[in-house]
């Protein structure tokens, strides 16, 4: 009765150490496959912006995506803008259907002709000021707002003209891409989708530690076969 008892006690044992070990083995493996799926996800997001100058790494070039392709990126986003986003057209059309109202022009009138008159001239000529008194400015402006009412689709025309011959969207985003830094565009863009390149990183530990669950179960079924 004894020896059996041994006996029992002795695989009870064995078997407590082996299941001992394959919870520890499965726990390892889950812990490392985790480890390895965040840090690749971490690494690769990292690669994105860096190093920012190409250096030599063993038999290897490396630099960061973004960096390497500054000018095809920049280019594309200015392609996408003009495009897709705003255009001078745009522009144009919202000029055209503007309503160019009396308090518009009162306000336009006010500051162009009563601030830089005052300021320009009057200030520094007072003997003007004894010729041209509050009735003459209001006389004046009197004359420019009801030439701009007549003339308002022509101003609206001209306006549309110089903007479409000098404004040039793609230019303008191409010049503002290749002022900023490659760590003023890391920033910027880390602020924009910061919480979802985390995601990202957390997605590849999940997908690391299932993986490892997979490993673990062929392991097994191999030493069963």
């Amino acid at each position: 009765m004894i020896p059996l008892n041994i006996k029992y006690f002795k695989e009870l044992s064995f078997w407590r150490r082996k299941l001992g070990n394959l919870i520890l083995q499965f726990c390892l493996m889950v812990l490392v496959g985790t480890l390895i799926g965040w840090f690749t996800n971490y690494l690769a997001i990292k690669l994105l912006f860096r190093p920012y100058k190409e250096m030599n790494f063993l038999f290897f070039k490396i630099q960061g995506l973004i960096p390497k392709r500054r000018a095809e990126i920049s280019l594309n986003i200015a392609d996408v803008v003009e495009k897709e986003l705003i255009s001078v057209d745009d522009i144009a059309d919202k000029i055209e259907e503007m309503d160019i109202s009396d308090g518009v022009i009162d306000r336009l009138l006010d500051k162009v002709i009563g601030e830089k008159l005052q300021k320009n001239i009057l200030d520094k000529n007072p003997l003007l000021k004894m010729i041209i008194n509050d009735s003459v400015i209001q006389k004046i402006k009197s004359y420019f707002k009801k030439s701009i009412l007549e003339n308002k689709e022509e101003i609206v025309e001209e306006i549309i003209k110089i903007a479409k011959e000098k404004i040039n969207f793609h230019e303008i985003i191409l010049d503002k891409m290749e002022n900023f830094s490659l760590q003023e565009i890391e920033e910027i863009i880390l602020k924009i989708s910061k919480s979802e390149l985390k995601h990202i990183e957390i997605i590849g530990g999940v997908l690391g530690g299932i993986i490892a669950v997979f490993q673990f179960l062929l392991m097994l079924a191999l030493k069963a076969i």
